[in-house]
């Protein structure tokens, strides 16, 4: 070995090699940036969602003055009583209450804390492709192995794959709804399908299979879409879910994990508590909590995402490119023209806009575009788009 390749594990070197496309995206945008300055670059490749409403940053501020005993001190593990019982309440189950959510540093947190919390070590977790690739790594640490479905010729559910993937190692499912990258919003049916096809499973394996569902952009579905209630299909459910994208508020880290009412129970909520220990931190961070008792609602204005997500998708129609159906979440999936998708991501670097491969999703014939910037970076993009796509790919 090399000198100096040992400062980090076997295992964090093999992660780094294999991924990190999101962030390697990032890292090129702002390298653009140095040399075109900031308005001549379109970053479409971190998740970032618009700045927050000004009634968050006042909830903020608020939070952040408010006085009370042990303001800066320790709390219960799962988090302030007072806003599991609001969370409770959002859920809207009946059955569904405080004991059933735990107060987490965002979807991931909840995401990781169910997964240890529910799922032995060395079972498979299986994913649905297109899917976000941090999956992979909330499982590995928990000691899972991922199996992914492949993707889908349509962006729908592909049932029959799930069924094919399923075996007497599957622990959980990992259902992302809607979908990054592909926009996908779960429909009744494919939900009730699903929920049958794990019921089978247990029937015939004896084995619960537990339903993750990570709903980080459920307020963020463009009607005609609408939400399906997992736990109306499935009992071995769990929900995932942040504040980051709803509300603006990423860089806060903030969400909460709530249990379908035939999980929860006084074991369950102490093996949570110790889950969240174990993941490193005692509780989600406090001033954002209080700053979530401060908002009367959750809600989230669509029209700034609809407006951005209808110019790119018909930036991207334009310029002869097959590009899925948004239904919710940030993002444009588009399949490249070309076949290697690398270098048609190249190109559009070289006209100073940045997207991500779809390899970074588990479909290598796709990119993903986040259309969650200001209006100029669109126009940008769309100029890219419309050069590129014109272009012959690159001989071999």
């Amino acid at each position: 070995m090399a000198p100096g390749n040992d400062r980090v594990t076997a295992w964090v070197r093999g992660e780094v090699e294999a991924g990190g496309w999101v962030r390697a995206g990032a890292a090129a945008a702002q390298g653009l940036r140095d040399l075109h300055g900031a308005g001549a670059v379109a970053d479409l490749s971190l998740g970032q969602p618009l700045e927050a409403p000004d009634a968050v940053r006042q909830a903020f501020q608020a939070a952040a003055a408010r006085v009370r005993t042990r303001r800066f001190g320790y709390m219960p593990n799962l988090g302030y009583p007072e806003l599991r019982e609001r969370c409770a309440e959002d859920v809207g189950i009946p059955g569904v209450t405080a004991q059933s959510i735990a107060i987490t540093v965002g979807a991931a947190g909840a995401l990781s804390m169910a997964l240890r919390a529910f799922v032995e070590t060395g079972s498979e977790v299986v994913v649905l492709a297109p899917y976000f690739s941090e999956f992979r790594l909330y499982s590995e640490v928990c000691g899972h192995r991922l199996r992914a479905v492949p993707p889908s010729r349509d962006g729908s559910l592909d049932l029959e794959g799930v069924g094919a993937a399923l075996t007497a190692a599957t622990g959980a499912v990992i259902l992302n709804t809607p979908c990054n990258p592909s926009g996908h919003v779960t429909t009744d049916a494919e939900m009730g399908e699903l929920a049958a096809l794990l019921d089978e499973h247990r029937r015939r394996v004896g084995r619960r299979v537990l339903l993750v569902v990570d709903e980080v952009y459920r307020h963020l579905i463009y009607p005609p879409h609408r939400r399906v209630e997992p736990f109306a299909h499935h009992p071995d459910t769990v929900l995932c879910r942040s504040f980051s994208k709803d509300l603006g508020i990423a860089g806060e880290r903030i969400g909460y994990l709530a249990l379908h009412p035939s999980l929860s129970g006084p074991e369950t909520e102490a093996g949570l508590a110790l889950c969240q220990r174990a993941l490193g931190y005692v509780n989600a961070p406090a001033t954002a909590q209080l700053a979530l008792l401060e908002l009367p609602a959750w809600e989230c204005d669509l029209a700034p995402y609809r407006q951005r997500r209808d110019r790119v998708t018909a930036a991207a129609r334009d310029a002869g490119l097959d590009a899925a159906e948004c239904q919710g979440g940030l993002y444009l999936w588009v399949r490249s023209p070309w076949e290697d998708t690398l270098a048609f991501c190249s190109a559009l670097a070289e006209r100073r806009t940045v997207v991500v491969p779809g390899v970074a999703f588990g479909d290598p014939e796709r990119f993903r575009i986040c259309f969650s910037v200001e209006p100029p970076a669109l126009e940008i993009a769309a100029g890219a788009l419309a050069e590129t796509a014109a272009l012959l790919p690159p001989s071999r």
